[in-house]
């Protein structure tokens, strides 16, 4: 498959996918029945989809494993299969134990197939753990919008069971690590998202800060966070590894789908680094500054988790929205709670259907850029944005879908974040788990 077949294959899957995800979303049906019989449709589908799209790509269609999978995940694996350290013996962007989890598996299959199957695996996990935290703060009615928008995302089939993206891992481990701070459990719960950050990649220390302002037992999450940091890095700092070696590497670099990308290819002016960086730096602080005033108010056991989990979308976006280096995939590590937005508010069915785009334009204009202008930078689109090329034009035009979608749904996350009870109060006494009804409503800080 060429790259534009491969482009046509992506905006006719998503499309698709998104058709689906509006129709499933904005039917009445999906609230009918009983909460087990729910559950166990949604999550029989999910497997259903997944695993049969993954044997007829791969195996009944034969398709070639593309993207980030042979490259930087399979050659990375095999250094380390032959004893090379992160870092030393090979170049890596991702955490110290991400090859050898990726090791790991070449051992028991051969093939970069295994490494797309694990993270469909994972991904089966996913719906279980964000149904059962979800429950304990949010409605039935948005709980089950949210799982029919993530069994039909264009961004989840793409990225994840096509793809092999492994973000989907840590929106599992954010996920569980919400569900143990629902259940008084501090300790474990920092030390899930922490293990994230030592074994797939950098970006669960983003959500790190949104945790600690918020959760009533600050200090022992953070001593479960930080233990699992300084064993798991410690030991690599032990080997004389520059554990800070992917920082170095990946500063400077630069890639489409983000506001600065966007600005530089209409103005054709590149600023500084330092200016990009401070202005991603502002937009994470106003951020924090604002969960700090939830925090402050000592909030009940719902309304910190609905701060943290919207926080952590809010954060995701500002990252994918402000930062010079952004992937559209990353969105995957929050898409679940995005969903969750869709449950109240008005005009539903209006921004059910700009989702559904939201999908679509996210899985096609990285591989227009891609395929097409084969990731160029900036100052190449501008001059092609003179020459007045259509297919440049396209592209712009999908850039700026992207980051308007982006902004569109930070300040939806920022708004729910800010006011948890417009979207609390809405939750009626028996959508709490029965396994954490009976537990204390709220708990002091330390």
């Amino acid at each position: 498959m060429t790259g534009i077949q491969s482009l046509e294959a992506r905006t006719a899957l998503g499309s698709l996918f998104a058709a689906a995800s509006y129709i499933l979303g904005s039917s009445r049906w999906i609230h009918r029945g009983t909460r087990k019989s729910f559950d166990r449709a949604v999550n029989l589908a999910f497997i259903a989809s997944r695993l049969g799209l993954y044997i007829l790509v791969y195996f009944i269609l034969h398709f070639a494993v593309r993207g980030d999978v042979p490259t930087f995940y399979v050659e990375p694996a095999r250094a380390a299969l032959q004893g090379a350290l992160p870092y030393i013996g090979y170049s890596t962007s991702y955490a110290p134990l991400h090859a050898t989890l990726d090791a790991g598996l070449l051992l028991l299959w051969n093939s970069p197939l295994v490494i797309i199957l694990f993270a469909v695996i994972a991904e089966c996990f996913l719906l279980p753990v964000w149904l059962r935290v979800s429950r304990v703060f949010l409605s039935e009615e948005t709980v089950r919008i949210a799982a029919v928008l993530y069994l039909t995302s264009a961004m989840s089939v793409q990225f994840v069971t096509i793809d092999g993206q492994d973000n989907a891992v840590l929106e599992v481990l954010l996920g569980a690590s919400l569900l143990l701070l629902a259940r008084y459990r501090a300790v474990l719960s920092g030390a899930v998202l922490a293990a994230g950050a030592v074994i797939i990649k950098f970006l669960p220390l983003l959500f790190a800060p949104a945790f600690f302002l918020v959760a009533a037992r600050r200090m022992r999450w953070l001593a479960g966070f930080a233990t699992v940091l300084i064993v798991g890095y410690g030991y690599f700092v032990l080997r004389h590894v520059p554990i800070l070696f992917p920082f170095r590497l990946e500063h400077g670099s630069r890639t489409a789908s983000d506001l600065p990308y966007v600005i530089e290819a209409i103005v054709n002016h590149t600023p500084p680094n330092i200016a990009e960086d401070l202005t991603f730096g502002v937009a994470l602080f106003i951020i924090l500054a604002l969960l700090a005033r939830v925090g402050f108010r000592r909030p009940s056991r719902e309304v910190t988790l609905c701060a943290i989990t919207f926080g952590c979308v809010a954060l995701n976006l500002a990252l994918l929205c402000f930062s010079r280096k952004s992937w559209p995939d990353y969105i995957v590590l929050t898409l679940f709670p995005l969903g969750l937005l869709f449950g109240q508010g008005g005009y539903r069915r209006l921004r059910l259907a700009l989702f559904a785009a939201f999908n679509v334009i996210a899985v096609t204009t990285h591989s227009i850029w891609a395929t097409v202008f084969s990731q160029f930078l900036a100052e190449p689109l501008h001059h092609a944005l003179m020459q007045r090329q259509p297919m440049a034009w396209v592209f712009l035009i999908t850039q700026i879908l992207l980051i308007a979608g982006y902004a569109w749904l930070l300040v939806e996350s920022i708004d729910t974040m800010l006011s948890p009870t417009s979207l609390i109060n809405l939750k009626p006494k028996l959508a709490v788990a029965p396994a954490v009804a009976t537990q204390a409503p709220q708990l002091t800080r330390e």
